[in-house]
């Protein structure tokens, strides 16, 4: 009995190993790698889920735009952006953790000016355009308003219109290198997995974060990992 024992503490001991060995590496950053040829790009949170196992499994889902061409003293811009989706991909529960506050948010950038962001540096789709004459103005009230010919950008906000002060805050976020959720309104952030704006934009998901958030759990967090990661207990979540 006490060999048996034994034995299956070491099987269990090398299920643990082998499931640890076989962490996926971070999609994010290795995509990021594959745009540095544009000279823009941004790598987006689309989706996340989690389905239940013994070994949970992680899953990630990102929105990619990158801009070919350029853009010339004179102001010629010859400019052209696009956007696609890529397949689910798998990783671990340690990146799972490294991005689950940032559905619909930028995690990795780089900008016509070669400036590059970080996840640890996250703010809304979009923002990266705002108080840029090249692509709109400041208009009545306060609110920056894009040209027609970026109406896209405006569609990446949902709806959510930048105001001066909401600007200045994400510059102060990115000169101190933290990431940046938009204004926030009565204790709640504006963007981000547990934003106002996800509520409104992908009800399904929010609502399932809610559920899993009000059973005890901190949203997609295990109560079991102190770096914030996903547990056992986790739903399938998605749109």
């Amino acid at each position: 009995m006490r060999d048996k024992r034994i034995a299956i503490l070491l099987i269990l001991g090398a299920l643990i190993v082998t499931a640890g060995c076989g962490r996926s590496p971070d999609p994010v950053q290795q995509v990021a790698r594959d745009l540095e040829r544009y000279p823009e790009y941004s790598v987006i949170i689309e989706d996340l889920k989690v389905e239940d196992g013994f070994f949970p499994d992680y899953f990630l889902r990102l929105q990619v735009m990158t801009a070919a061409g350029q853009r010339t003293s004179s102001g010629q811009d010859t400019l052209v952006y696009e956007t696609r989706k890529t397949d689910w991909v798998k990783v671990s529960e340690e990146v799972m953790a490294r991005y689950q506050h940032y559905l619909g948010m930028v995690v990795a950038s780089k900008t016509l000016d070669g400036k590059r962001s970080t996840p640890g540096q996250a703010y809304p789709a979009g923002y990266q355009y705002v108080g840029k004459s090249d692509y709109g103005s400041w208009g009545g009230g306060g609110f920056w308003q894009f040209y027609g010919q970026y109406a896209f950008m405006s569609a990446m906000l949902g709806g959510h219109r930048v105001g001066r002060s909401d600007f200045d805050g994400y510059r102060r976020d990115r000169q101190r290198g933290s990431p940046h959720f938009g204004p926030v309104t009565k204790g709640r952030q504006t963007f981000g997995t547990a934003g106002t704006q996800t509520q409104k934009t992908r009800p399904g998901f929010y609502q399932r974060y809610r559920q899993r958030s009000a059973g005890g759990g901190r949203g997609f967090a295990s109560n079991r990992s102190k770096s914030g990661g996903w547990g056992r207990g986790s739903s399938r979540f998605g749109k």
